[in-house]
C-alpha cells in the first residue's frame, strides 16, 4: 500500500534533508582545515541510547546521529571539542524551552508541558582552544530545530553564530573576522552583521563578572521570520565563512614568541570561559534537561587548563588591561 504523504510535509522533509546535508559538510571541512594546520588527526567516538535513553559508547543508531571529536596536545591546537548531531525525538515530559532558558519560539514552548514533545534537531559545534596564547579561542555553531513535522508556523528555527574570545587583543584580527562574517550577512540582508553582532555581544556577556565572553561575532536564534529556503541560504553562508575567518588569525599568530606570564593569563581568560558554560549558556543548560546533549560533549569544549585567582586584575596600561576594557565596552569593529 502506497504512503501518502501531504505535499507541506514532503517540502519539509526535502529542506530537512538539504540542512543535515549542509551542517554534516560543514563539520567535515572545518575538521579537515584544522587538522591540516595542526598537523594531527581528530579523535572520533560515536555515541547512542541504551534502552533506558542514556547516552552510551556505540553505533549510531537510524533516527540517531551523535558524533564526538577530540584533538588534545596538538601543534597548534592544545584542546579542541568538535560536535554534530541529527536526531529524531521526544522531549521529556514536563521539559519545556521556557523553564531551561532555551532561546525558541512562543508556538513552539506551547506544545511542551505534560506530554512528550516529538522534534528534530541536527547542528555542529567546534570550541578550539589553541596553544599560544596570542591565538583567540574560537567558538562556532550552526543548528537548526524542528517541532514535530515543522510544517505550522513557528515550529522551527535556525540558530549559531561565531565568536572570539582572545587573551591578547590584535585589532587586525578581531576586524578580520567580524568583516568576513559582514560580508556574509550583508549578502542577505544589510541589517543582519549590526542585528546579529549587537545580538552576539549581549548573549556571550558574563553578568558576574560584568564582561563579555570575547570580542564577539555574530549570534542569532529562532530565526524563522523569512522563507525557510532563504534562511538555509544564508546559513549556509556563515557556515563557509568560518574558515576563511579564523584559520588566516591562527597562521598569523601560531608561532609567536611568549612567555609563562602570557600562558598563564591565557589560562584566567579560560577560566571565564568556563564560567560562561556554567553559569550562562542557556543552550547547554536546554540540552542538558532534555537529554539531547550529552554530558560529555560539554566535558569536550572545555579548556585543557584554566585558573583562577582573587581579584586578579592586570597591571594598568598593560595589553591585558586594555583586553579588559574592549570586554567592558564591546567595540564595533568594522
Amino acid at each position: 500500500m502506497l504512503e501518502i504523504v501531504d505535499k507541506p510535509v514532503k517540502q519539509q522533509q526535502n529542506i530537512r534533508e538539504k540542512i543535515v546535508e549542509i551542517l554534516r559538510q560543514m563539520f567535515e571541512d572545518t575538521c579537515q582545515a584544522i587538522e591540516q594546520i595542526d598537523g594531527k588527526k581528530f579523535v572520533e567516538q560515536n555515541w547512542t541510547r541504551d534502552q533506558n535513553g542514556i547516552w552510551i559508547a556505540g553505533k549510531n543508531s537510524e533516527n540517531t546521529i551523535y558524533i564526538d571529536r577530540a584533538l588534545h596536545n596538538g601543534n597548534v591546537f592544545e584542546k579542541i571539542g568538535v560536535n554534530y548531531v541529527a536526531i529524531e525525538g521526544e522531549l521529556p515530559p514536563g521539559v519545556t524551552f521556557q523553564k531551561s532558558g532555551a532561546l525558541t519560539t512562543g508556538e513552539a514552548d506551547q506544545t511542551t508541558g505534560d506530554k512528550g514533545t516529538p522534534y528534530f534537531a541536527t547542528g555542529t559545534s567546534f570550541v578550539i582552544h589553541p596553544y599560544n596564547p596570542m591565538i583567540p579561542i574560537a567558538h562556532v555553531n550552526y543548528r537548526y530545530f524542528q517541532i514535530g513535522d515543522g510544517t505550522q508556523p513557528g515550529y522551527w528555527w535556525f540558530g549559531g553564530g561565531a565568536d572570539l574570545t582572545p587573551s591578547y587583543l590584535f585589532e587586525e584580527d578581531a576586524v578580520h573576522f567580524h568583516k568576513v562574517h559582514k560580508k556574509s550577512c550583508d549578502k542577505h540582508d544589510p541589517s543582519y552583521y549590526p542585528r546579529f553582532k549587537k545580538w552576539c555581544d549581549e548573549y556571550f556577556h558574563i553578568p558576574h563578572r560584568g564582561e563579555s565572553r570575547g570580542i564577539g561575532g555574530i549570534f542569532f536564534d529562532r530565526l524563522n521570520e523569512r522563507n525557510i529556503q532563504e534562511l538555509l541560504a544564508f546559513v549556509t553562508d556563515c557556515t563557509k565563512a568560518f574558515i576563511p575567518a579564523y584559520i588566516p588569525i591562527v597562521e598569523r599568530r601560531k608561532d609567536t614568541v611568549f612567555t609563562d606570564e602570557n600562558k598563564y593569563w591565557q589560562r584566567l581568560v579560560r577560566g571565564r570561559y568556563v564560567e560562561f558554560i556554567l553559569t550562562s549558556d542557556r543552550g547547554a543548560r536546554f540540552g542538558l534537561a532534555s537529554g539531547m546533549v550529552n554530558a560529555q560533549s560539554v566535558f569536550n569544549c572545555m579548556p585543557p587548563a584554566a585558573s583562577w585567582a582573587y581579584d586578579d586584575q592586570p597591571a594598568l596600561s598593560s595589553e591585558e588591561a586594555m583586553l579588559r576594557e574592549v570586554l567592558r565596552n564591546p567595540r564595533e569593529w568594522v
